[in-house]
């Protein structure tokens, strides 16, 4: 097995950066992928290192609309990461995503195209990548949605790739499981940060109102969960998206 490190795409703030922390106060070396926000990954990166774990800032647009572009953007991800880590990353999290809300009177053709584009496309690429070059003993970590287990109004784009990555998750576990690769997901429910109950009202008390627990979850609590899937204490799990939502899932359905 390589050594501990990961790569974290859209590690740049939220919670990507929550899994990157997660990760390396679990003892591994990280690679932080950011698509636009410099700063944000770097802020990222002094986190890490302050945990006392090296981390090395990557950028990559994994969202070119070339289908060879991509192939050729992941590959070439791969490759600087495993550069800079000085070895293939034991666990990669797939957690860059776009989130649009995109209202049932407006998702024409060009609407699924582009949250495709945003979610699903590049996360199966760089997992069939990543797959070329992962040794027995890796891990990939897929981050999807309590949306792909139960749809929204105004989500039904994203909540339906959410749930096909959800499906990703247990089919590559399947192809890839002879070779010693885990393939293991998150589902976060509502994530809490400042202003949360402030930008939605309703939508937070409602949340609070369905969950057991009377809250969202937080970033942490996602991270954490996550590093527990990535860790070999989690060995014999695979193939399955693990839902974090603070008891939300199991609110009474009437």
């Amino acid at each position: 097995m390589s050594q501990a490190t990961a790569l974290v795409t859209g590690a740049s703030g939220g919670l990507g950066s929550a899994i990157a922390l997660a990760l390396a106060q679990d003892g591994h070396d990280i690679a932080v992928h950011y698509r636009s926000d410099r700063a944000g990954a770097e802020r990222t990166g002094a986190d890490v290192e302050a945990a006392g774990r090296r981390a090395v800032i990557v950028s990559a647009d994994l969202a070119p609309t070339e289908p060879t572009e991509l192939d050729r953007a992941c590959e070439d991800l791969l490759a600087r990461t495993t550069g800079a880590l000085g070895a293939t990353p034991r666990v990669l999290v797939l957690n860059a995503s776009d989130q649009a809300l995109t209202p049932w009177e407006h998702l024409d053709t060009a609407a699924w195209d582009a949250l495709w584009q945003g979610t699903l496309r590049h996360q199966a690429a760089l997992l069939r990548a990543y797959s070329e070059v992962a040794q027995p003993g890796s891990v990939v970590v897929t981050v999807g949605s309590i949306e792909g287990l139960r749809a929204a109004p105004d989500h039904t784009a994203y909540a339906v790739f959410k749930a096909a990555l959800h499906h990703l998750t247990a089919a590559a576990a399947h192809e890839l499981g002879p070779r010693g690769i885990r393939v293991v997901g998150v589902a976060p429910g509502l994530v809490d940060r400042p202003g949360l109950s402030q930008d939605w009202p309703s939508g937070a008390e409602r949340w609070r109102a369905a969950a057991a627990l009377g809250r969202p979850v937080t970033a942490t609590e996602v991270a954490a969960a996550a590093a527990f899937l990535a860790s070999s204490a989690a060995s014999g799990i695979t193939g399955v998206t693990l839902p974090v939502d603070a008891g939300w899932g199991a609110s009474p359905g009437w």
